[in-house]
């Protein structure tokens, strides 16, 4: 009877660990796919992402953003506040490669950005898979500037993402 009890009391701890080895690798991955990643489109309002993506995980607002463009000579432009959602967070373990999504609002909160990376080799290097983002010179956020070479045309990016999404 002993040694019964004591077999079970591994295979709890065996499904605990495991559990959380998944939960860790897979957990914050639960409801994102390809499709959905890439209809989220610059432009965007907040309440539309969260209606296809649901909540982030993380949310942050930075204040009095500067970055290059072409709107002027100095070729920098300001923007007063930018809210950026995570979608995906770097596992504990980090054997494997691991997938991370970034939706980037603008101070009109329209979507500035969606970007998409996968990190690998422990998480020490990464691969951008999928970028699209508002020309920052347009202030009615209706322009499509620029997409991430040649991965976010159609079923090439919807590959793409399938593999880490």
């Amino acid at each position: 009877m002993v040694g019964i009890l004591r077999d079970r009391k591994w295979l709890v701890v065996l499904f605990v660990l495991l559990s959380i080895v998944l939960w860790d690798r897979y957990g914050t991955r639960l409801g994102l796919n390809a499709e959905n990643i890439l209809s989220i489109r610059p432009g965007m309002t907040m309440v539309e992402v969260r209606t296809i993506l649901g909540d982030p995980v993380r949310q942050e607002v930075d204040r009095d953003i500067k970055f290059f463009c072409r709107c002027n000579e100095e070729q920098i432009c300001k923007e007063p506040e930018r809210t950026t959602w995570t979608y995906t967070r770097k596992p504990v373990m980090r054997a494997l490669s691991f997938p991370m999504l970034w939706v980037h609002f603008n101070s009109r909160c329209h979507v500035d950005e969606v970007y998409a990376k996968e990190y690998f080799a422990l998480g020490m290097d990464s691969r951008g898979m999928y970028m699209v983002k508002l020309d920052p010179c347009d202030t009615t956020d209706r322009t499509v500037e620029e997409r991430y070479g040649d991965i976010s045309a159609g079923s090439a990016a919807l590959h793409r993402l399938r593999e880490i999404f």
